[in-house]
C-alpha cells in the first residue's frame, strides 16, 4: 500500500506540472511519451514485441501523430505558420505509411504473425493516439482549455472513486463477475449518480468563478455529461480487463508500482476523452 500511495502521489505531482505547463511544449511532449508506453504496453500484452517492424509502426505512429499535431499549432514549438504546410502533408502520409509496415510485417511472419494480432495494433494505434488528440485539441479551446483537459482526465477517475465507495457501502450484486469480481451493481450506479452530481457542481461553481450564466439547462447537460462520462469509464475499464484476462496477465506493466503500467491508469480515460469532447461539441454548456 505504501508503494502504491508514494507512486501515485510522484504520478499526480507530474501530471500537475504537464496541466501547469499545458501551453507550453511540455503538454504535447509529455502526451507523446504516455501514448508510446501505453502502445508498447499493449503491444507487449498481445506478444507483439517479436513483431519489431509492426511495433516501431505502432509506435511512431502514436508519438509522431501527437507531435505532429502540436507542430500545426504553432504557439507549442514557436515556429511559424509556413511550416503547417509541409507538416500537414507528412501529417497524413503517416497513417498509410504506418498501416503498409504493419501489413508488410504480416506477410513477413504468415506463420506467427496472427490476425487477431495484427488487427489488435492497429485498433490500439488508432483508439489511443485519436483519444489523446482530442484532448490536445480540447487544449486548443480559446476560453476553457485547462478546464476541460483536466475534467476529461478525472473524469473517469472520479466516476471510479464513486463507485468504489458505493460498492463497498452498498455493493451485493455483481456486476460483471467474469471480468471483474469487485464490481457491482450498486457500485456502477453509485459511480454514475455520483459523476453526475460532481460535474453539476464542478461547472457549476467554474462558471460562478468566471462570471459565466449557469441555469436549469446548463446545470442538466452538466448533469448528462457526468452520465456518459461514466458509463464509457466502466466500458473502458472492463475492455481493459477482458484483455487482460484473456491473455492472463496481471498488469500491462510495472511503471508505476503498485498501480501497474499507464494503461491501467489510463483505460478508462481513453474512453471518456472521446466521449467529453463530442458531449461538449454536441451540446455546449458554456
Amino acid at each position: 500500500m505504501k508503494q502504491r500511495i508514494i507512486s501515485g502521489v510522484i504520478g499526480a505531482a507530474l501530471l500537475t506540472v504537464v496541466l501547469i505547463l499545458h501551453k507550453t511544449i511540455v503538454f504535447p511532449l509529455a502526451f507523446a511519451a504516455i501514448v508510446g508506453v501505453i502502445l508498447f504496453e499493449l503491444v507487449r500484452a498481445i506478444g507483439g514485441l517479436q513483431f519489431k517492424l509492426s511495433t516501431g509502426a505502432v509506435l511512431a505512429y502514436g508519438i509522431l501523430s501527437i507531435l505532429l499535431d502540436a507542430l500545426l499549432d504553432a504557439r507549442f514549438f514557436g515556429l511559424g505558420y509556413s511550416w503547417q504546410i509541409p507538416v500537414s502533408r507528412f501529417y497524413y502520409v503517416l497513417m498509410p505509411v504506418c498501416l503498409t509496415l504493419i501489413f508488410w510485417d504480416y506477410m513477413r511472419h504468415p506463420k506467427t504473425f496472427t490476425i487477431e494480432q495484427g488487427a489488435f495494433m492497429i485498433a490500439a494505434m488508432i483508439l489511443v493516439t485519436d483519444s489523446f488528440k482530442l484532448l490536445l485539441t480540447l487544449n486548443h479551446d480559446e476560453y476553457h482549455s485547462l478546464f476541460y483537459v483536466i475534467l476529461s482526465l478525472c473524469g473517469a477517475w472520479i466516476a471510479d472513486t464513486g463507485a468504489y465507495f458505493s460498492g463497498v457501502a452498498l455493493g451485493k450484486t455483481k456486476l460483471c463477475p467474469e471480468i471483474s469480481p469487485k464490481k457491482t451493481v450498486e457500485g456502477f450506479v453509485g459511480g454514475l449518480l455520483s459523476n453526475m452530481i460532481l460535474f453539476a457542481l464542478i461547472f457549476f461553481l467554474y462558471a460562478r468563478a468566471n462570471g459565466l450564466y449557469f441555469g436549469m439547462m446548463e446545470t442538466l447537460k452538466a448533469a448528462l455529461l457526468g452520465l456518459v462520462c461514466a458509463g464509457v469509464s466502466v466500458l473502458g475499464d472492463l475492455t481493459a480487463s477482458v484483455i487482460k484476462r484473456q491473455k492472463g496477465i496481471k498488469d500491462y506493466g510495472n511503471i508505476m508500482p503498485g498501480h501497474g503500467g499507464l494503461m491501467d491508469r489510463f483505460d478508462s480515460v481513453l474512453f471518456v476523452i472521446p466521449a467529453f469532447y463530442w458531449c461538449i461539441t454536441l451540446l455546449p454548456i458554456f
